[in-house]
């Protein structure tokens, strides 16, 4: 039937009228909100107590640097997440869910977004009902509406029957009518009803969230035992309270929440230009922790561009008509029959659509893997025609063929399989009825079969060997014939032995317990059903395993969902992409294997600048906790560690997280969702880095202060080699696995090149400056002064390098 739909002019005032077709999404936080919520952070309340101390004391400098270190932190906190937000929501923007209208008498497709009431909509399987409507016409449609209902069992819509936004076209097609949209949609009204809820934590997110309240605990423990110990050698008990006050502040890595998030969405963007749109943060903490990779064949190890190859037909004529009538035009595998008929001289597809009307339809599912149609044939009395196309053992079984004959078409199967082709069957039959059901399908004639070439990614050859290098296990789980995929892998490298397949008959036989004995075993689930999918899933997660899962239709769904990651193409049905975590913008294996690559940098990218944090405030506590045991005067004012805390580290602190990846990231294991942020190589090269800093700046303090008897020279001398160590050190916490000079990347992140030389121009420059000199409580240096502090810095980097090598040699990891 032909639609005229609306027309431009229509859609226009109808929009004005009834708005944009969107359900009210979470509340995002304005700026003024994202602001205000920097004060709640922990650091503001320790920053105001020191600040409180401060005005009790009558320490004018301290107070207004103490409140300016509050503003700025909150600040840069604000500019950060807000910058953070916008990306995200940028992000979340490129997901445009579209759908097909008829408008101006043209079909086209148009946002979801765009629709209107009177908007002509045609839906196919495994679309999402964009809005409400009533149905026009209908060939074996079926809604799930368990999202309303909760009823799992998919219902058959016919003419004049309304259908919902938000539900899901289970099988066939149909065209509706749009009567409500938006708010005014029956999902509208339940969404005004229900209160806003936050987006929750990640996983990783409430790791470093525990690992912060952590620290602040330790924190507070040691700020007491500095307290408490200058009381007892007779420091000044409020000088004491504010020093430990301020040491609580500098131990508190309070930026790393938002350092987190920065570092998130800048793997987002980075596998963005990989062709992977990430939908959820939590992905990108799990793509690093993935162990096996259950991938479809078509279109991910394949191009996705089918031709046909070979064909051998009982008839030509009846094999052309299944071919142009039996085919709806919708995917690669329609699209190749249709154009390999268009090639023929003695044949017209359009021609033959437009003399035999269609009567019904029963849509391609990969449950029961065959499409049916009946055909009007006129002039009458000879009847309909009944066409069905599908997986050819399928199609066969509905046969009357011979045993003898089956077995040659059978072996020829395994031939063209071989070969690496797609196979298709064919079935026809004149039928003397206009109405079709799955269950009560006659008897069909053989018409022949079809075999498709879909050449494979050459790229993929290259992203499997890293995949395999990299401890994941690549699994292809596919509804093609098991002969088809064995030729594709072995092209891809892959060689697949008998007891290394399994087909989808045979998983059914198998219970749970004898499916867990040989599932580590399988590389090739062939001819797998979408419910066999999900308990390929269920199971390998049960034996541990991490798992990543490809998939395209609504069936594909709960095994996606069920996965650890859920992966389609970007041809995929809105439901699928819905469930989704990653979606594939060039269905492209290879873009897989650079998603996880990402997800294993942002974990290494995390403990190095946590590594980096508590270094340097571990540093400051060896320092002032050593002077108070030994009695002497405090080597830090509460303004330089400030100083040190806000403007030294805070830059290094963001762009460490920048550091690309490190060529042995990929030739390591899996990280286990359970590993430590801080393992004990990490926590042995902290006390050792904090001590040789905190050491050295004892020393320097010492010896210029009360050996010299020089205090402000001895300060300054303390303050800035933890200063220099700190920036200078940086560069041992780009990489674990081997001495920073021998690191790969050592000149990619120009971020961290300009953080060390601005800070070091900035530390140098300060002491000259008198009102700097003033408020921070230092000297001029000398020539001498600057070479020894490099001196102990370039001790103390040596000495780091060394304890790396020899940790890495006692296997810490």
């Amino acid at each position: 039937m032909k639609y005229t739909g609306l027309t431009l002019e229509q859609t226009k005032e109808l929009r004005i009228q009834y708005g944009r077709n969107v359900l009210p999404e979470e509340k995002k936080a304005t700026a003024l909100k994202i602001f205000l919520a920097q004060f709640s952070n922990p650091l503001i309340f320790l920053l105001l107590f020191a600040g409180l101390i401060s005005v009790f004391s009558r320490e004018y400098f301290e107070i207004i640097f103490i409140f300016s270190v509050l503003l700025l932190n909150s600040l840069f906190g604000f500019f950060q997440e807000y910058k953070a937000q916008k990306t995200l929501l940028a992000l979340k923007k490129l997901i445009k869910p579209f759908i097909r209208v008829e408008r101006d008498s043209q079909r086209q497709e148009i946002p979801v977004s765009e629709l209107v009431p009177g908007d002509i909509v045609f839906l196919a399987t495994g679309d999402k009902v964009p809005a409400d409507g009533i149905v026009l016409e209908a060939v074996s449609f079926f809604i799930n509406e368990a999202v309303l209902t909760g009823e799992s069992e998919p219902l058959e819509k016919n003419s004049d029957q309304d259908v919902f936004m938000g539900t899901i076209v289970a099988g066939g097609r149909a065209v509706i009518k749009v009567t409500s949209t938006g708010l005014n949609t029956k999902m509208g009204k339940i969404a005004l009803s229900l209160k806003e809820t936050s987006q929750p934590l990640t996983t990783l997110q409430l790791r470093l969230k525990k690992f912060t309240k952590g620290i602040t605990y330790l924190s507070i423990a040691l700020s007491l035992l500095i307290l408490i110990s200058g009381v007892i050698v007779g420091k000044d008990f409020w000088q004491m309270l504010q020093t430990s006050s301020v040491i609580m502040v500098a131990i508190i890595p309070e930026a790393l929440i938002i350092v987190t998030t920065i570092i998130l969405v800048i793997a987002m963007q980075k596998t963005l230009k990989k062709k992977a749109l990430i939908r959820k943060l939590l992905a990108v903490e799990t793509l690093g922790s993935v162990t096996v990779i259950c991938t479809d064949k078509t279109g991910t190890l394949t191009h996705g561009e089918m031709r046909v190859d070979k064909t051998d037909f009982q008839n030509k004529e009846n094999g052309f008509l299944v071919m142009s009538l039996c085919n709806n035009f919708s995917d690669p595998t329609e699209t190749a029959l249709w154009q390999y008929l268009r090639d023929q001289k003695d044949f017209d597809p359009q021609e033959a659509v437009d003399k035999y009307q269609r009567l019904a339809e029963i849509t391609f599912s990969s449950n029961y893997k065959f499409m049916a149609t009946i055909n009007a044939v006129n002039p009458l009395p000879v009847g309909n025609l009944l066409l069905v196309k599908g997986a050819p053992e399928t199609i066969m079984n509905m046969t009357d063929l011979p045993d003898n004959q089956r077995q040659e078409i059978l072996a020829r199967m395994d031939e063209w399989a071989s070969q690496g082709l797609k196979i298709l069957g064919l079935g026809f039959k004149k039928v003397n009825i206009d109405k079709i059901s799955i269950k009560k399908m006659p008897q069909l004639k053989w018409g022949g079969m079809i075999g498709l070439w879909d050449p494979p990614r050459q790229e993929v050859k290259e992203a499997l060997l890293i995949a395999r290098q990299a401890g994941i296990t690549v699994k292809v789980v596919t509804g093609d014939y098991r002969g088809t995929a064995e030729k594709i892998m072995e092209h891809l490298g892959m060689k697949i032995f008998s007891d290394q397949a399994l087909e989808g008959k045979q998983l059914k036989e198998l219970n749970d317990d004898q499916l867990k004995a040989v599932i580590g075993n399988i590389l090739l689930f062939s001819r797998v059903t979408p419910d066999q999918k999900l308990r390929i899933v269920r199971i390998l997660q049960e034996q541990g395993e991490v798992v990543a899962m490809t998939g395209d239709g609504v069936n594909d769904a709960l095994a996606l969902k069920k996965s650890n990651i859920g992966i389609v193409v970007n041809e995929a049905s809105e439901v699928a992409k819905e469930t989704a975590d990653l979606i594939l913008l060039d269905s492209n294996f290879k873009t897989i294997v650079s998603a996880i690559e990402e997800g294993r940098v942002v974990f290494e990218n995390l403990k190095k600048v946590i590594f980096f944090m508590l270094s340097d405030s571990f540093a400051e506590i060896f320092l002032i906790l050593g002077s108070i045991i030994m009695g002497w005067p405090m080597p830090l004012t509460i303004v330089q560690i400030l100083w040190i805390h806000l403007l030294c580290d805070g830059p290094e602190d963001i762009v460490l997280g920048f550091e690309p990846m490190e060529k042995e990231v990929m030739a390591e294991g899996p990280k286990s969702v359970n590993e430590p942020i801080l393992n004990r190589f990490g926590i042995s090269l902290i006390f050792l880095i904090s001590f040789l800093s905190g050491g050295f700046a004892l020393g320097l303090f010492w010896y210029f202060g009360l050996h010299l008897n020089m205090l402000n020279l001895g300060r300054t001398m303390a303050f800035m080699a933890i200063s220099f160590d700190s920036v200078l050190y940086i560069f041992s916490c780009r990489t674990f696995r081997k001495p920073f000079w021998r690191y790969e990347n050592f000149w990619k992140n120009k971020w961290l090149f300009l953080a060390v030389i601005s800070s070091l121009v900035l530390q140098i420059t300060i002491t000259y400056i008198p009102i700097t000199q003033k408020l921070l409580g230092i000297v001029p240096l000398h020539l001498d002064h600057w070479a020894l502090l490099l001196a102990s810095a370039a001790i103390a980097i040596i000495i780091i390098e060394l304890t790396k090598t020899n940790l890495r040699r006692k296997k810490y990891r």
